[in-house]
């Protein structure tokens, strides 16, 4: 995220906070209170919003015996399948993960073992030092490699990635094109190891890896390893496969003031977030996930330690985000740390195995990063204020 996104974020975040608290004073309501509230917050997003077309929210709470869809539009209010963005770094992380539990890989391996020198070239020279046989795949998993991002950084010598998206808008970007970009355009931005630093250009060069040792194609390893054996029908890599369903309804995908659904200059997210999915296909990989049916416990509790912060409340693992709400506000502590992660469009898909929380969404637009998290927070605060005592009903609330 760039740093207009970052710090417009944690305003709103911190707003937030206080608009719950102040709004909600955290008493009990039930559930259809609950859903009631939710309803009008999603339908108020939607009706105010410019460059948005849907809003599409899956929130189920097993501690709160909640559990709801919302799908709204401003065309036909269908559940669509939609563009991820960077909630599709789980994926690319777990097929990482799959493939040092099949013994062909492990985190720590250096990333020039796999890859060959011309894909390596000029992205780790640090002041003057190629730091290229020091990246390990560990690095590139938290974005500690010190590559610089294709798609936030800023270009030497060309317009930056955003503008070319605009500009080419029927280009097809080739994996190997991204990298280059960042070899002939952008310098590195630390040591390995030495900072945090979100990167697209690190995660195209995990896709690249899992191409490498698998001898399969990065699309054919989801579909092998996750979206086939998990019955994710409706999922598919976007130019690259095709959903098992036929389903090949997009939704509208605004970036910028422009909706590009159609425009080949998508092809610039892979692995970094190239999937299409659905609410229900998510829920069913985010489960399977974190009941240990796609990787060991014990792996997914090596990715699940978060120390990087990547703003305020919001911190990395090896392709993972953790919440921490009280981070914001004191006054959010009784709200579950999930853990997942959010995209560019407005995406989040998070789970927090405690309280058998999940909660994902789709806004689809640029627009919507920053007030994405907001809604997920207004949400949760009703989710959590549901009383589990059957005496409590709606009229008893508020």
């Amino acid at each position: 995220m760039n740093n207009i996104i970052i710090i417009t974020g944690v305003i709103l975040l911190i707003v937030a906070a206080f608009f719950i608290y102040i709004r909600f004073n955290l008493r009990p309501i039930g559930r259809e209170k609950a859903r009631k509230r939710i309803e009008s917050l999603l339908e108020n997003v939607l009706e105010s919003g410019m460059n948005l077309s849907d809003v599409q929210v899956l929130i189920e709470s097993g501690e709160k015996g909640f559990s709801e869809k919302f799908v709204y539009s401003k065309k036909e209010a269908v559940d669509r399948p939609f563009h991820i963005a960077s909630v599709g770094k789980i994926f690319t992380a777990t097929l990482m993960a799959i493939l040092q539990e099949e013994g062909n890989l492990n985190f720590d391996d250096p990333v020039s073992d796999y890859l060959d020198d011309h894909l390596l070239e000029n992205l780790f020279v640090y002041k003057g030092k190629d730091y290229k046989d020091q990246v390990t795949i560990r690095h590139l998993l938290s974005h500690t490699s010190g590559v610089a991002d294709y798609f936030e950084d800023k270009a030497i010598d060309t317009e930056n990635m955003k503008m070319l998206i605009l500009k080419e808008k029927d280009r097809i970007w080739k994996p190997e094109d991204l990298i280059h970009f960042t070899q002939n355009h952008q310098k590195a931005v630390s040591r390995p190891g030495e900072r945090y630093h979100y990167s697209d250009t690190g995660y195209i060069l995990l896709g690249l890896l899992v191409e490498k040792i698998s001898g399969c194609s990065f699309a054919t390893m989801l579909h092998e390893k996750i979206f086939s054996p998990l019955q994710m029908k409706d999922s598919y890599l976007m130019f690259y496969s095709q959903p098992e369903s036929g389903n090949n309804l997009l939704n509208d995908i605004w970036f910028a003031g422009h909706e590009i659904s159609n425009w080949n200059s998508l092809s610039i997210d892979w692995a970094g977030g190239g999937i299409v999915s659905t609410l229900d296909d998510l829920k069913v990989f985010i489960h399977a996930l974190n009941h240990y049916e796609i990787i060991s416990e014990k792996t997914l509790k090596e990715m699940y330690v978060f120390k990087h912060k990547f703003v305020t409340g919001l911190y990395y693992g090896l392709g993972f985000m953790e919440y921490r709400f009280r981070d914001y506000s004191p006054t959010l502590g009784f709200l579950p740390s999930l853990r997942g992660h959010m995209g560019v469009l407005g995406t989040q898909m998070f789970y927090d195995k405690n309280s058998d929380t999940t909660v994902i969404m789709n806004l689809g637009s640029t627009d919507y990063t920053s007030k994405s998290v907001r809604l997920l927070i207004q949400i949760l605060a009703n989710v959590f204020r549901i009383s589990v005592n059957s005496s409590l009903t709606a009229e008893d609330s508020e």
